[in-house]
């Protein structure tokens, strides 16, 4: 129940399509399934616990990270606790939830368990049918009663049509670069080779609407205005896929038949990005989190390179 808590865990965290809206259910009945499996662990653990192994810290920890886990998740579905800086229930039920990796196959292999006959018993997969039923009755409940209205990804909504109210957020290290409009420059590499400063690029006034779901537990749909990618990219563009960067050096790759519906924005909600969202351009990429809309963006070179030759998230 782990290891599928923290597959469907990291899908969900990574994708942004209405398609992946059942990764998001099946996260939260699995979370309930670990609660309901966690009665008859208790006798075992307190059997543990009178043995007074050495490794019975690691397993608390575990427990611990278990439980916080679970925890902040509840807390982030009622919509309660609002982020405080960086501190969000979504950021610590995602430090919970790698932190309790290592401490897992440390359990696992400190502790080895040998598949009897009877686990592959069809008793055992009734018992387990009914294990995954009621977590399924408790997660539909808890939804139904109890959790705030939320996007399928699990996002709550914040400030939607006012970009003021939109929250500021950057990926890990990076921080606002600040950037003369003057001397920047988009550079276009590859199959295209040319730059466009920023007069040209705000001569281009397409306006589309689009929700920036971000991974930290919030969406925010606004009307965003630039240029499409199509278009500054033009018809005779080949390749497999494209880099877009930012001025951090942050960068995300795409396919190339993503671009018809990307744009790289210069304003929202009528007005140029502040700093704190990208100013002076940033990409917008519906259907995708918000780790994928690079803020400041200088570069988008394409490529022969496939799109998914690269790490899932980024590490700086």
């Amino acid at each position: 129940m782990l290891v599928l808590a923290w597959v469907s865990g990291a899908s969900a965290f990574l994708l942004g399509g209405a398609s992946t809206a059942w990764i998001v259910i099946m996260h939260g009945v699995v979370g309930f399934t670990v609660l309901v499996l966690a009665r008859p662990k208790v006798p075992v653990v307190r059997r543990g616990l009178r043995r007074h192994r050495p490794s019975r810290y690691a397993s608390m920890a575990l427990g611990i990270c278990v439980t916080g886990a679970f925890a902040t998740g509840i807390v982030h579905a009622l919509g309660v606790w609002q982020a405080i800086g960086v501190w969000s229930p979504m950021g610590l039920h995602l430090i919970f939830a790698i932190a309790a990796v290592p401490l897992a196959a440390w359990h696992v292999v400190g502790r080895p368990q040998r598949v009897r006959p009877m686990d592959l018993s069809r008793r055992t997969a009734l018992q387990a049918l009914a294990v995954a039923g009621v977590a399924l009755v408790a997660r539909t409940g808890f939804e139904w009663l109890f959790a705030a209205e939320r996007r399928f990804t699990g996002s709550h909504e914040v400030g939607s049509g006012e970009p003021r109210r939109m929250p500021v957020v950057q990926w890990l290290d990076d921080s606002p670069p600040t950037i003369d409009p003057d001397d920047w420059v988009l550079r276009l590499r590859g199959s295209v080779e040319r730059d466009v400063g920023y007069r040209e690029l705000v001569g281009h006034s397409r306006t589309t609407e689009a929700t920036l779901d971000c991974t930290s537990g919030w969406y925010s749909t606004q009307r965003w205005t630039g240029v499409p990618l199509a278009d500054l990219l033009g018809p005779d563009v080949t390749g497999r896929s494209l880099e877009v960067r930012s001025a951090t050096g942050y960068g995300r790759r795409f396919p190339l038949s993503d671009v018809d519906g990307m744009i790289l924005a210069h304003e929202v909600g009528g007005a140029p990005l502040s700093r704190g969202h990208g100013f002076p351009a940033r990409l917008v990429a519906p259907g995708r989190r918000g780790l994928w809309w690079v803020k400041w963006v200088t570069e988008i070179h394409v490529s022969d390179r496939p799109w998914w030759v690269q790490t899932p998230i980024p590490f700086t």
